[in-house]
């Protein structure tokens, strides 16, 4: 049986992202949460070299997604969290949890069935009509968003909740859009980043190396990829770059199925 794993000290200053960091803050349970999310985000926005443009928008969506955590969502437990990933291209991901429980946001299965509406959300997908603004920001960026359950990063336990996430492109110019210096093997990487994130794993040996992380939970590590497999989307290809986004997909998947079984009942709203 696969059983949580006690989450790790989570590093939130002096972390590089290019260097394959993924730092978390806390929210405060106020009207300061919009204030502080900006700031936070400006601070990530400066040191990856955005275009002054795409820093400003992407301040103005997630000072909506850090309101609507700590109105709508657990004010007294919200955080932002943030990661580069690269591929199918080189981006940044920001993301708002809370703690709320996670009651599935009436989204289309990831199958490929339609999505739902912009601004007529389920309460609990993230809040109000800002996803209006939201959705029109991140596609005027060539990014995306979208909502899905995981669990908290900061704090002694991996208390359940939900993210709200969005992407930014990276600009061609930033020295981001490098691989990051080799965190040394790619399952170790894996094994140290799910143990932060409470989700315990084994490793299997033969043709290609395999990290279980649970029932139907795996990461091939073959050829210099890592590979997983997406309900309804097939097996995804990434590079060991893309560690940090592989075990968030794992959390995600492990979320889904403790809130509805094998087949979840409500699968993530995930607009990428």
């Amino acid at each position: 049986m696969f059983m949580p794993e006690k989450p790790q000290t989570v590093e939130t200053t002096g972390s590089k992202l290019a260097d394959g960091a993924f730092p978390a803050w806390p929210l405060p349970p106020g009207p300061a949460a919009a204030a502080v999310a900006r700031s936070i985000a400006r601070s990530v926005l400066d040191e990856l070299d955005m275009p002054p443009a795409a820093a400003e928008d992407a301040q103005t969506i997630i000072s909506e997604l850090a309101t609507n955590a700590v109105v709508h969502g657990d004010r007294d437990r919200a955080e932002v969290w943030a990661y580069l990933s690269r591929h199918p291209s080189p981006r940044l991901t920001l993301k708002v949890f809370d703690a709320a429980p996670w009651r599935g946001t009436g989204a289309a299965d990831p199958a490929g069935a339609d999505p739902p509406i912009p601004g007529e959300p389920a309460s609990d997908a993230c809040g109000g009509r800002g996803l209006m603004l939201v959705n029109a920001l991140t596609e005027e960026a060539g990014g995306c968003w979208g909502v899905h359950p995981t669990r908290r990063r900061l704090g002694p336990d991996p208390v359940p909740g939900k993210a709200v996430y969005f992407t930014v492109p990276l600009p061609a110019a930033s020295a981001a859009v490098l691989p990051p210096p080799d965190p040394g093997p790619p399952p170790e990487r894996l094994r140290e980043l799910a143990g932060a994130r409470g989700l315990r794993s084994l490793v299997s040996l033969g043709d290609a190396t395999v990290v279980h992380f649970g029932p139907g939970l795996w990461v091939w590590v073959k050829d210099g990829s890592l590979l997983y497999e997406l309900p309804g989307r097939g097996v995804v290809r990434r590079p060991p770059s893309d560690a940090v986004e592989v075990v968030e997909q794992m959390v995600r998947l492990s979320e889904e199925g403790a809130a509805g079984g094998p087949a979840p009942r409500a699968p993530s709203w995930d607009l990428c």
